[in-house]
């Protein structure tokens, strides 16, 4: 029979305590992931919907579930970031859409991936600058995306207003039109 004297006795629950508690405050200094995450990506069809469902599969593969939320955009994503009822843990956002003295709390993780602005315009014109927009019809992404949110301050910019409202065209338009 194996006999402990009291001072082994000691050593040991004292080895014992104070794993407890670093265990105890680590668990509460360094938490574990959580097991879902919600991301804001934007309307059926848009790459950040498309780059959402990639993340979803990347996330799977660490066991943490992604739900992704469908979103008008980045404008509204930055909204949900900053809203702490939204439960939006992460989101795509346009760069330049804000910075840290407007959207102070958030985050930015890096770029994912440069986003270009294209205008396309009928051959039968020449285009050299954008006032040479003024007055004439415009379509640009649905209210809330950062893409009609950085055309109109381009725009805006450029001296071209907003008379004739701004149209949009959705992935659904494009895909009829073909």
């Amino acid at each position: 029979m194996m006999k402990f004297t009291r001072w082994q006795i000691f050593k040991a629950s004292t080895a014992l305590a104070v794993v407890g508690i670093a265990s105890l405050a680590l668990i509460y200094f360094i938490p574990a992931p959580p097991a879902k995450v919600v991301m804001a990506t934007a309307f059926k069809g848009a790459s950040f919907e498309y780059y959402g469902r990639q993340y979803r599969e990347i996330f799977a593969r660490s066991h943490v579930e992604l739900e992704l939320r469908e979103t008008a955009g980045a404008v509204e994503n930055l909204k949900l970031l900053q809203d702490p009822n939204a439960a939006v843990q992460i989101a795509f956002v346009t760069g330049g859409l804000s910075d840290s003295k407007h959207t102070p709390g958030v985050l930015s993780l890096g770029t994912v991936y440069d986003q270009p602005f294209w205008i396309f315009y009928p051959a039968n014109g020449q285009l050299d600058q954008l006032p040479q927009l003024k007055g004439k019809r415009i379509a640009v992404g649905p209210e809330g995306s950062a893409t009609r949110h950085m055309a109109e301050q381009m725009l805006g910019e450029a001296g071209v207003n907003t008379e004739r409202p701004l149209c949009c065209l959705l992935p659904e338009t494009l895909q009829t039109r073909r």
